[in-house]
């Protein structure tokens, strides 16, 4: 899902440094929260989705 967004606004817009900072701050705090879900499912169950 975060890859189908980032490659929609990335076609759609011409790159990143054409959208607002606020749509760019958006896709990093998706991430982020995406990378740290990933990480304490690992330490909760020692499994990787």
């Amino acid at each position: 899902m975060f890859a189908i967004t980032v490659t929609t606004i990335s076609y759609s817009n011409d790159g990143f440094n054409k959208n607002p900072v606020f749509l760019n701050l958006l896709v990093v705090v998706a991430f982020a929260s995406c990378i740290i879900r990933h990480i304490n499912y690992y330490k909760l169950t020692k499994k990787i989705y």
